[in-house]
């Protein structure tokens, strides 16, 4: 695959993942208290996700649609940087600010921890069964 095609990919990709991220933040109700809920939920999701999609690759080899999902879809669907530039962060006091943080910070490592571990788990006959039927198309 071409560097421009791989470009392509992630330009897609990370189109589809920041608008999933808009449509997620618009359907959670408001958050009422100093934790933004959505977007805890969305970085610990896409987490996950990234870490899952990298172990994958490395485990069972090159994947063709990495560049789409990996720093597409889910590079454009995570939001780390919002977590610095919310409103609430001036309002809050600074051991709730720093909490939220910290907490988002854990639990989104505890996530890739945990998409890692299922992305890196040996091939199953069903993936095998998967990988035999794409070569054989």
């Amino acid at each position: 695959m071409t560097r421009a095609a791989q470009l392509g990919l992630v330009l897609v990709g990370g189109a589809v993942g920041g608008a999933l991220r808009i449509g997620l933040t618009e359907a959670m109700p408001e958050s009422s208290g100093p934790v933004p809920w959505d977007l805890l939920l969305i970085n610990v999701v896409g987490s996950l996700a990234l870490a899952w999609a990298v172990a994958r690759t490395q485990a069972h080899g090159p994947w063709a649609l990495f560049p789409a999902i990996g720093p597409g879809l889910l590079g454009g669907f995570t939001t780390f940087s919002s977590i610095a530039c919310l409103e609430w962060s001036a309002d809050a006091p600074l051991d709730v600010a720093a909490g939220v943080l910290l907490a988002t910070m854990a639990a989104a490592v505890a996530a890739a921890w945990l998409g890692w571990w299922l992305g890196d788990r040996p091939p199953t006959p069903l993936d095998e069964a998967a990988v035999f039927a794409e070569e054989n198309e």
